[in-house]
């Protein structure tokens, strides 16, 4: 938590007046850029500080969590379709994850500051997803504005992340269109997942599923609680063999990841960081999100593969710990307190970024408080 907290810190400093950040920073020249602006890794870094103001109920959090919601907001565009905003990037591009991701801190907003929350937008933000939306579920990830936009469901990212933004939502709202759009795009992708040669490291989409894993199975207390029973029989086995998949797909997804996972036997400061390739904190940050929502459904259907998920976890957070800047890492930069509590992006880049930060936040604060 004390990681947390100055990574927390790390970016209220971070934060300009309008709400947005330094989005990257190099510690050893004492550089910070806004170049290459990023709005869907913004939306995912007031996100991170709203589930951090959750977790301690720090003012600073909150306060540094609505400035960065009102330069989002900034970026809302209205759809061609009535009733729907899309986020335009700095790119120029409408982006289904920035979408995505904006709802995600737009509902968590509603659920722990509704005084300020902006239900109207996270509404219209929902509306963009389901115009994003195909017939077979899939989602494509650009919403065309310019006529270049890349063609279909071409980012692996994206679509997990809009799931999980609409099943935010609907536990803030319980609007069953919202919920019946999740299941069709968790459908869509699980199926077409289960047909490639090698399950990829969706994360986000494991978060998804959690999501609604939790969601089927409190449904199916309710209906078991109803008078109607008869009726509600074959909800019920409908809405088990869907828990069952979101379950069963979501713990495929967390082996397939910690499978390459680094290990002690391999080179000196790889050990907990994920592969190919050397190390990175965001990778490693990420994935442990995903193992996270992994290992929780594991422990609500008693599965033995918490217990791996659980130490495949433990072995994360000290490699990300091993990537932040602190009192023993930073005192030989030229300005030490600017890059405290930052991360690194590898072992051997020193760069920081507002995403590195972000992932790293989320999935130390899930271990700390799931696993401690």
């Amino acid at each position: 938590m004390a990681a947390v907290r100055m990574a927390g810190d790390y970016l209220v400093r971070m934060q300009l007046e309008d709400g947005s950040f330094h989005y990257s920073y190099d510690p050893v020249e004492d550089r910070a850029s806004r170049r290459a602006y990023n709005i869907v890794r913004h939306a995912g870094t007031v996100f991170s500080l709203f589930e951090l103001y959750g977790a301690t109920r720090e003012a600073r959090y909150l306060d540094a969590a609505r400035r960065g919601v009102e330069y989002l907001k900034t970026r809302f565009r209205p759809a061609r379709e009535k009733g729907a905003v899309y986020v335009l990037d700095n790119d120029g591009k409408a982006k289904l994850g920035a979408v995505g991701l904006a709802l995600l801190a737009l509902a968590r907003q509603i659920e722990l500051d509704p005084g300020s929350a902006d239900r109207k937008s996270a509404n219209r933000l929902a509306k963009m997803i389901l115009v994003m939306q195909q017939e077979d579920g899939s989602f494509i990830s650009y919403y065309p504005i310019r006529g270049d936009e890349p063609r279909g469901s071409v980012s692996l990212y994206y679509p997990g992340e809009a799931i999980l933004g609409l099943m935010h939502l609907f536990k803030a709202i319980s609007d069953y269109r919202i919920l019946e759009a999740a299941r069709r795009g968790a459908d869509y992708l699980i199926e077409s997942q289960r047909k490639m040669d090698r399950l990829p490291s969706d994360a986000w989409l494991i978060q998804a599923l959690e999501a609604l894993h939790k969601t089927g199975r409190e449904q199916k207390s309710n209906n078991q609680k109803s008078n109607n029973q008869k009726s509600n029989n074959q909800k019920y086995v409908d809405q088990k063999h869907a828990d069952q998949k979101y379950a069963d797909h979501a713990l495929k997804l967390a082996e397939r990841m910690m499978a390459e996972q680094y290990t002690a036997s391999d080179p000196a400061g790889y050990a907990g960081g994920f592969g190919p390739g050397p190390p990175r904190s965001t990778p490693a940050a990420a994935r442990a999100e995903g193992l996270l929502a992994a290992y929780r459904i594991a422990r609500s259907i008693a599965d033995p593969r918490a217990a791996r998920f659980a130490e495949a976890l433990k072995a994360s957070a000290r490699f990300q710990l091993s990537q932040q800047f602190n009192a023993d890492s930073n005192h030989k930069l030229p300005n030490p307190e600017r890059a405290r509590g930052g991360f690194r992006e590898s072992l051997t880049s020193m760069r920081i970024r507002i995403d590195y930060v972000q992932h790293n936040i989320s999935s130390l604060l899930g271990i700390a408080y799931t696993l401690y």
